[in-house]
């Protein structure tokens, strides 16, 4: 398990429930609750930061803020020295 810190802030009260955000998301973190009619956001620290999500909101609802000191994203390249 990668520890990461990846952080999604979403504004609840901007959403229309438009489903474009969880449709965008190719790594299922976005997850739909249809009884309430907005999205959830589940491991997060799953989460590619590809920024589709933000990208798509016609509301403006989604921020993706990246953990870039996890140690996932630190990678070397040793062996090609």
């Amino acid at each position: 398990m990668i520890d990461t810190k990846h952080t999604i802030l979403y504004d609840s009260e901007k959403c229309i429930g438009c489903k474009l955000c969880y449709k965008a998301c190719f790594v299922d973190v976005i997850r739909w609750d249809e009884t309430k009619k907005q999205p959830v956001f589940r491991y997060v620290e799953d989460c590619e930061h590809c920024f589709s999500c933000q990208a798509v909101c016609p509301k403006d609802c989604i921020t993706v803020i990246p953990d870039y000191s996890s140690e996932r994203l630190h990678q070397t390249f040793d062996c090609y020295r």
